[in-house]
């Protein structure tokens, strides 16, 4: 490793993603001066050293092993503050958005030997000159198709996941991917990112939030998807004007103004006038969560600010509050069978193409299971289930 010692490419690869090399120690079970010694050239790391390295910058082992530094990826835009910039994220936040982006590349290669085309039912919206607009044409988009599948898609669960079942179906079979798992709340609640070799993909963080507050995040993101703007976001946090806008989008996208002034007015006026009430009762009475419910109240003037604020932080002492209360009225929102569960990470538009691809015997078990991290086990059931979905959503 020579060469790579001399230019102290760990190092430099390290720092080009803004990684802390305690974070980088930490997370690759590494100790701290032994990766030091590994980036200043004076101990060579093992060949499970060098893969766990691999994995935390996201680039293959043999690239650390070469003369030249290895391509990393950008970096994506942080909308989570008030001047966007290349977003600081841990080892951890950012192995999930490489691994996001490997399924939506390997979806995108899938399309092209099965020769999938997308559907295209959001062009109303992508023209819109507002917010407001943006949501209402695609909200009347989304309720055409729906109204025709409502039966045929046979989804369970509360409104809440009825209505996020067929939203991510409705985003998916117009060709974008969108996942649903686990990462560290502190580095984004949800992401859009998309790249010419690649498929679009909206992220969804289940970490930590309600579903509604998933739900609130995913209608976030697909107005980032809609304006074309990648990067991370913290929808209940919005400290610049795209945010406010993409959270303007999908207040109104869950909760049309007319429905939403209707349900507020036919509250009892004691509900009405204590904010924290006020903001219980609306959200157990839309899709919106608590959060969302009330940063939609001071949209339409029922609190001012300060209300939100002085609620606000009373909340956010314990954020896991409402994901519990939701388990009390829906224990099985968290469960599921494997399979599914995993379509659910994964996203359903690659593992769809996925079958289609091994139907036409282009790829294998085993290409599966490596390009989007499907296990063998689980394909045959995940294979039955996302046919079945695309097949109603498709009719």
């Amino acid at each position: 490793m020579g060469a790579m010692e001399s230019k102290n490419s760990l190092r430099i690869i390290r720092e080009q993603l803004g990684l802390q090399l305690s974070d980088v120690a930490d997370f690759a079970s590494i100790s701290l001066p032994r990766l030091e010694n590994f980036e200043s050239g004076q101990i060579r790391p093992s060949r499970k050293q060098m893969e766990r390295l691999a994995d935390t910058y996201g680039v293959p082992v043999y690239a650390l092993y070469s003369d030249k530094l290895p391509p990393t990826s950008p970096l994506p835009v942080d909308f989570r503050k008030s001047d966007p910039r290349p977003a600081a994220l841990s080892p951890k936040g950012l192995q999930v958005f490489f691994a996001s982006e490997k399924i939506a590349k390997f979806t995108k290669q899938l399309a092209k030997v099965v020769g999938y085309k997308p559907l295209d039912l959001a062009v109303s919206a992508r023209k819109a000159n507002s917010s407001n607009r943006r949501a209402s044409e695609l909200r009347a988009a989304f309720d055409e198709w729906f109204a025709k599948r409502s039966t045929s898609l046979k989804l369970s669960g509360s409104n809440e996941q009825q209505f996020m079942g067929a939203l991510r179906l409705f985003f998916e079979i117009q060709g974008g991917v969108l996942q649903i798992n686990d990462a560290p709340p502190s580095d984004y609640l949800g992401f859009y990112t998309y790249k010419e070799e690649k498929f679009p993909t909206i992220f969804v963080n289940r970490s930590i939030s309600s579903k509604k507050a998933q739900l609130f995040t995913l209608a976030h993101e697909y107005c980032h998807a809609l304006m074309d703007l990648e990067g991370v976001s913290n929808p209940f946090n919005a400290r610049n004007k795209i945010e406010r806008n993409c959270n303007i989008f999908a207040a109104e996208f869950l909760a049309p103004i007319e429905n939403f002034t209707r349900t507020v007015e036919s509250l009892p006026a004691g509900v009405r006038r204590d904010a924290a009430s006020l903001i219980e009762a609306t959200s157990r009475a839309t899709l919106l969560s608590k959060h969302a419910a009330a940063i939609r109240l001071v949209e339409t003037e029922y609190l001012v600010q300060q209300q939100l604020v002085t609620w606000r932080r009373i909340f956010t002492r314990n954020p896991k509050e409402e994901k519990e209360e939701e388990k009390l009225v829906s224990p099985r929102a968290g469960g599921g069978a494997p399979h599914a569960k995993r379509l659910s990470e994964i996203g359903q538009l690659p593992v769809y193409l996925a079958c289609k691809a091994m139907e036409a015997k282009f790829i294998d078990s085993y290409d599966v299971e490596v390009g989007l991290g499907l296990s063998a086990n689980l394909q045959e059931k995940a294979f039955s289930l996302v046919t079945k979905r695309f097949k109603a959503a498709l009719s």
